[in-house]
């Protein structure tokens, strides 16, 4: 790839995965390498035997014992890619290993792809369908009950990519790359022309090679293939190759994307190459030198890389005679100035993957890269003639080694040659360190979801282990994870808070995309220091709460926020102040109470807006309903939030009243009392939930005979004591105000039910808000009927329309759990920030939508390793018959 092909960037690679001879995961593999295991197995004559190889064959000297499998190749988790069992087991097992590896890569890239922002592309190969050849078309009766054109579909080479790309729901290029053993690196490399001519926002590359056998294979010397069962790379006793198994994937990204998403990037792809041997060589399958020295020279310049730069090349070096000579040849002069490098070969472990076997170096040198450590290759005890030549200016490490960052940056080289010539070289860069300090909440969200509860629970205790920083783990499981019906969620400053008791919440009752509502309190509930937390650390509530105290000094001349922004003290449990009995004649003051309120709920509601949370319908009570006019836009802030200051202005005035709060019905109110003379009807909260407003002396007597709680206000709010002031109210909102259809619902206290078109034309309709019965019973019935399954979401301290829900006949208590309070009440000790956290991953937990990059917007939040999908695998195989078994 040259700057004139329109090569515009590094490729980041940002996620992984790979199930190895030995490994079952990309970290089992990294952690053979480093301890120097190999994954080939030698078997013993009775497991020859138990796995189909004939006695004979187990006794004769010429079979070689040893296999270099994956594990699981006959399991597949069907469901969760929505296969039918059946054609999963008519499948070829290579396409069901792979599509469970890009499903990991992906998780372990941290891109959803059901919300990726761009297109994904899928660049693999396979090698041809084994299982199909020995198992399937043993079984003549499936050739007319299914038809060939459908096992080929099923089992086709071809289908690979298509089917990753159908099954993922991805709509980037979905194309099969096929080139004997350089298969997967040059999927890689096709992947990255594709990136670099912007064709793709993403893209996943890799192959994948599964060989339906018995284990152990028939040695002759026309075969290549060791005598003995063991790989030597580049040593002078090598004598021949091992076939194993493998599957893997890389997710790439333009590294200017992955670095401002904050992936975690492995390493950087910085050239590559691929070219063809042409006829210049001994034979089809011959290796050239030239062909191989020109990849890597050509990848080198494309990379803007001098051999010199390069510390360590990862081989397509399999053990072969001639194979590893003449690839040593290349590498000698390519790099004949370089006086320092290293080479080495995965293989000597694994064997060589077939179409797998250059993702599985890609994924080895990536890896040494990002732990800043080479492993050895294995059975290197002393230099072929070819290597020999250049003394020890080519070395083969044989333990493992620091490669740690320091001043020069580390360069690698991987090779991948296939049958038929076409050899393929990508340079390698150590990933860029992170730029931007990370800017963390006190407290972390971590969600997590699975396919079935027990799914769920198992990432539980992976999750409780990790050892990231807590607050990428939890940017990664919310950015990086598709949500299943399934959830937990937990609120942490560290993993192991996960195991405390009630710190982790689940749900199953989960609708995807689920409706949320807006309950937003009046006054009442507020306390010195409600939100001073979220005033430091959440800028956006910030700005809007300057935005209201801008309007409100302008009217009162005051800062009527100030005390809420203040440090909290230590929550409250005095009866008297939560009886409401206390004097706090400052702090109630209505032209402070009021606008304060106003302010702090409407900074909430735009602090959720702004993490994607959208309700479909507000319902606000009393001065609730100013705050609902402002979100839904009907009133623009600067109308609402003078409203709220003219008002508070004009009822200060008046003289003081008294509210109560009693458990009646008002029918049963007046049958212990008698008719409520001077006293109004403020508010009716539900079927035995009525507040009384009035004279303080006329309240008086109602206590006396019935239980009553007094509320923390210095007036007599709705009811006729503000009469005086209404015509003022109205010529005020008749010149000022400009009322809009709302682009959120929202419902009216005086009516209970949704605002229409002529209440919000009146100038009068504020006054009458200002004096009449809040009807939130009426606004209750109309949620639970006509919004039966939305999350509600109080904006207001502790949970007192929520309990007024609780206590409504209309609202089930199936419906309790969808009730989300964002502020503690005065007398709870959580913090402010802890307390807005749980609530939203409990609007997660319901199904509701959350923007997570928003969430995390300016904090440098990072991506990192975290568990992924543990896959609830079932057998899914078709044996082949025995011969003589009726057909």
């Amino acid at each position: 790839m040259s700057d004139e092909q329109g090569f515009e960037g590094d490729i980041a690679v940002v996620g992984l995965a790979g199930r190895f001879p030995g490994a079952d995961d990309a970290a089992g593999f990294w952690a053979n390498l480093v301890a120097g295991r190999s994954g080939i197995v030698k078997h013993s004559k009775q497991e020859l035997v138990a796995a189909g190889v004939s006695a004979e064959h187990a006794n004769d000297p010429r079979y070689v014992p040893v296999s270099a499998g994956v594990s699981g190749m006959d399991g597949f988790d069907a469901g969760f890619f929505g296969v039918d069992p059946e054609e999963a087991a008519l499948m070829d097992p290579q396409h069901r290993v792979f599509l469970e590896t890009v499903w990991h890569a992906l998780e372990d890239a941290a891109i959803n792809p059901s919300t990726v922002d761009g297109t994904v592309a899928v660049y693999a190969g396979c090698g041809p369908s084994t299982y199909l050849m020995v198992n399937l078309m043993a079984h003549e009766d499936l050739f007319v009950k299914v038809g060939p054109e459908h096992l080929i579909l099923l089992n086709d080479k071809d289908t690979l990519a298509g089917r990753v790309s159908y099954s993922l729901d991805l709509t980037g290029p979905a194309v099969t790359v096929q080139a004997h053993s350089a298969t997967s690196l040059v999927a890689v490399c096709t992947a990255c022309t594709s990136l670099a001519a912007g064709e793709t926002d993403v893209a996943v590359a890799g192959g994948v090679s599964l060989l339906v056998q018995p284990p152990g294979y028939w040695y002759s010397e026309a075969n290549r293939l060791s005598s003995d069962g063991v790989v030597r790379p580049f040593d002078a006793d090598a004598n021949g190759k091992i076939t194993g198994d493998g599957a893997g994937a890389v997710v790439l990204r333009r590294l200017e994307d992955a670095l401002a998403d904050g992936d975690r990037v492995y390493a950087v792809i910085r050239g590559w190459a691929v070219n063809n041997d042409g006829a210049d060589k001994a034979g089809f399958t011959a290796p050239s030198v030239q062909g191989q020295a020109a990849v890597m020279a050509e990848a080198l310049g494309a990379a803007g890389v001098e051999p010199e730069e390069v510390d360590f090349v990862e081989t397509n070096a399999s053990g072969t005679v001639f194979g590893d000579a003449a690839e040593v040849a290349a590498i000698q002069q390519v790099f004949a100035e370089s006086a320092r490098l290293k080479i080495g070969s995965a293989k000597s472990g694994i064997g060589h993957l077939n179409q797998a076997a250059g993702i599985a170096s890609l994924i080895k040198t990536v890896l040494a890269l990002h732990h800043e450590e080479l492993p050895g290759t294995l059975n290197f005890t002393a230099p072929n003639k070819q290597l020999a030549r250049t003394g020890d200016r080519i070395q083969v490490p044989v333990e493992p080694s620091t490669w740690a960052r320091g001043e020069r940056t580390r360069f690698a080289g991987v090779n991948s040659f296939g049958f038929g010539g076409t050899n393929a070289h990508v340079v390698l860069e150590e990933a860029p360190e992170p730029e931007d300090e990370p800017n963390p909440r006190a407290h972390s969200l971590l969600v997590w979801s699975g396919t079935s509860a027990e799914a769920a629970d198992a990432l539980t205790e992976r999750i409780a282990a990790s050892t990231e920083p807590v607050e990428d783990l939890a940017y990664t499981l919310q950015i990086g994870r598709r949500a299943f019906g399934h959830r937990r969620a937990a609120v942490v400053k560290s993993t192991v808070d996960i195991h405390e008791d009630g710190r982790t919440l689940a749900a199953s009752n989960v609708i995807e995309g689920r409706e949320v509502g807006f309950l937003i309190a009046g006054v009442g509930e507020q306390y010195k220091g409600m939100v001073g937390d979220l005033y430091r650390d959440e800028p956006v509530f910030r700005e809007a709460i300057d935005e209201c105290s801008a309007i409100f000094r302008e009217h009162l001349g005051t800062e009527p926020i100030a005390d809420m922004i203040a440090e909290r003290g230590a929550a409250s449990n005095d009866l008297a102040r939560l009886l409401g009995r206390t004097e706090e004649t400052e702090t109630a003051a209505t032209d402070v109470v009021q606008p304060a309120v106003f302010a702090v709920e409407y900074a909430l509601g735009k602090l959720l807006l702004d993490w994607g949370i959208t309700p479909s319908v507000l319902a606000g009570y009393s001065v609730g309903e100013f705050v609902a006019a402002a979100l839904s836009e009907s009133l623009t802030l600067t109308e609402a939030a003078s409203l709220v200051a003219v008002r508070a202005k004009l009822i200060a005035k008046l003289p003081q009243g008294a509210m109560v709060a009693v458990p009646l019905s008002v029918a049963d109110l007046t049958a212990k009392v008698g008719p409520l003379d001077d006293i109004d009807v403020a508010a009716v909260n539900g079927p035995a939930m009525t507040v009384l407003s009035g004279p303080a002396e006329k309240l008086g007597a109602i206590t006396d005979a019935v239980p009553a709680r007094y509320l923390r206000t210095t007036h007599a709010f709705h009811s006729r004591a503000l009469r005086p002031v209404a015509a003022e109210l109205t010529a005020w909102a008749r010149q000022n105000l400009d009322p809009q259809a709302p682009k959120i619902p929202y419902l009216s206290n005086v009516t209970g039910a949704p605002i229409t078109e002529r209440q919000l034309k009146d100038p009068g309709y504020w006054a009458e808000h200002m004096c009449r019965t809040v009807q939130f019973a009426d606004m209750v019935a109309h949620l639970a009927a006509e919004h039966p399954d939305a999350a509600l979401v109080e904006l207001g301290a502790g949970q007192s329309l929520g309990a007024m829900f609780r206590g409504h006949p209309d609202v089930p208590s199936s419906r309790w759990s969808l009730l989300v309070s964002t502020l503690p009440g005065d007398s709870d000790p959580n913090e402010t920030q802890f307390v807005l956290t749980e609530a939203l991953g409990k609007v997660w937990l319901t199904g509701a939508d959350v923007d997570w990059a928003a969430y995390h917007r300016g904090r440098g939040a990072r991506k990192t390793t975290a568990p992924v999908h543990a896959f609830e695998r079932r057998r899914h195989w078709i044996d082949p018959q025995e011969r003589g078994e009726n057909r």
